[in-house]
């Protein structure tokens, strides 16, 4: 039997410009003190359950979530991935919602803009990511922090169902076999049914 490989995805902490409404996308913006609380609060679910190591996104708000969930967690953080860097939004970056905002949308589409990166591009390469940690450690239980549009366009494409938007430090717990492909058990913090956790802990 092919080994499984499971992942808790991990939205990274509130910083300053998510309390503010402001986009960040590729921009480095820091966690701040609720989001530091915020990753303190994930341990507490996700210690119910064995995990072998946790990687990260590079951004920093990502990184310091990362730090904070593994210390307390007793794991390393093994890498910092690019490919699960945020979406770039281009010029609609550090803005909130105003005519500014409103000026750069496409054909009036909430999420896109005008310089942005497609969302192919976005679930393109997270899922990448998550794949090549599939190949390089099959069977492993990771814990991958990184950020919601990412984790949202991801999951989305390979579920083949509408994700909601994703909370700060919200877990969303997935597993990967290259026969069965991509299920999930969490969403958003959401158990699918009474004994996903369970089951994940059973893989």
């Amino acid at each position: 039997m092919t080994a499984t490989t499971t992942f808790a995805l991990v939205r990274h902490g509130q910083t300053d410009w998510n309390a503010a409404g402001r986009i960040q996308g590729a921009t480095d913006v820091p966690l701040n003190d609720v989001g530091r609380g915020q990753a303190t609060d994930a341990v507490a679910p996700l210690s119910d359950y064995a995990w072998d190591f946790v990687v990260s996104s590079p951004l920093s708000r990502a990184a310091e979530t990362a730090d904070i969930i593994a210390t307390d967690l007793g794991l390393e953080v093994t890498r910092h991935l690019p490919g699960l860097v945020e979406r770039n939004y281009g010029p609609a970056e550090g803005l909130s919602a105003g005519p500014k905002l409103d000026a750069l949308r496409v054909d009036g589409s909430y999420g896109s803009f005008r310089g942005a990166e497609s969302e192919v591009s976005v679930s393109t390469r997270g899922l990448g990511a998550l794949l090549q940690l599939a190949e390089d450690y099959p069977g492993a239980r990771i814990i991958v922090v990184c950020h919601g549009t990412l984790i949202r366009l991801s999951l989305s494409a390979a579920l083949e169902v509408e994700i909601p938007p994703i909370l700060n430090a919200a877990i969303s717990v997935v597993q990967f076999s290259p026969e069965a492909g991509w299920t999930a058990s969490v969403i958003n913090n959401e158990a699918l049914e009474d004994d996903a956790l369970d089951a994940v802990a059973a893989l």
